[in-house]
């Protein structure tokens, strides 16, 4: 499978997430493939400070695609604030249609450890999976009738659990 990088975009420098008095915490920009697909990167800390703009930002593009890939492997911490964020990155990619894939990495896994034990989040290893894993998504819809986005599955769960 190969994709092809049309575009990045990042945050501008004043909407880097900051804490007064802290410095720098999180970098977001986006890549887009020619597939429509969006690829989300941060880099740094996600925690309560800025866990809602790293909401807002993914779902900034929802409109404009038709795939997500939230890639969160250069994070170095990712508070349990995160943890909703995807949360609600998941119901409303559900309520949108659009599938996605997350993209966890160290800071992100050992928290799906303990908030998500049964995986029920769509983690893959890598961006290449993901891609693949929402090319086939794509795949199977023009195939077969999709009566149940599986981000919709995690979101009806994870909404009980709150």
């Amino acid at each position: 499978m190969t994709d092809t990088l049309l575009h990045s975009s990042a945050l501008p420098v004043d909407a880097i997430f900051s804490t007064p008095g802290k410095g720098q915490l999180a970098r977001l920009d986006t890549h887009w493939m020619k597939s429509s697909v969006a690829i989300v990167s941060a880099h740094g800390d996600i925690d309560q400070t800025n866990a809602r703009t790293l909401t807002e930002y993914s779902l900034a593009h929802l409109l404009r695609c038709r795939g997500l890939i939230l890639d969160l492997t250069r994070l170095k911490f990712f508070g349990a604030a995160g943890f909703s964020a995807l949360h609600r990155i998941s119901v409303s990619c559900a309520r949108a249609g659009i599938d996605w894939a997350l993209v966890p990495g160290a800071a992100v896994s050992l928290l799906l450890r303990i908030c998500d034990p049964s995986g029920l989040l769509p983690a893959v290893d890598t961006v290449s999976a993901a891609l693949a894993s929402l090319q086939r998504s794509a795949s199977d819809a023009d195939h077969t009738e999709k009566t149940t986005p599986k981000c919709e599955d995690v979101g009806r769960h994870l909404s009980t659990m709150s």
